[in-house]
């Protein structure tokens, strides 16, 4: 299992378009992906899960995943929070 912690950058959170893209993105994955923000657990395979994990500005993530692409997962995780913006 792996664990790492990310900060929103994006001024505007995770609205639907990055939404959506970081739901494809866990779709890649064998591996179990679990999602904390504000005390919530978010299943980042769906989107409603994530529009209503309050992902805003400035909220801190942690992001939780075990299996056997773990290391990938969680490579493309960090890629995609690095690299959210407008």
């Amino acid at each position: 299992m792996i664990t790492r912690k990310f900060t929103i950058n994006n001024p505007t959170g995770l609205h639907a378009r990055p939404a959506s893209e970081l739901c494809a993105l866990c779709k890649k994955y064998q591996s179990k992906i679990t999602i904390q923000c504000n005390g919530k657990s978010i299943n980042p395979r769906s989107v409603i899960s994530i529009l209503t994990g309050d992902m805003s500005f400035g909220k801190t993530v942690n992001v939780e995943i075990s299996g056997d692409d773990e290391i990938l997962a969680m490579e493309s995780m960090t890629s995609f929070f690095s690299e959210l913006v407008e």
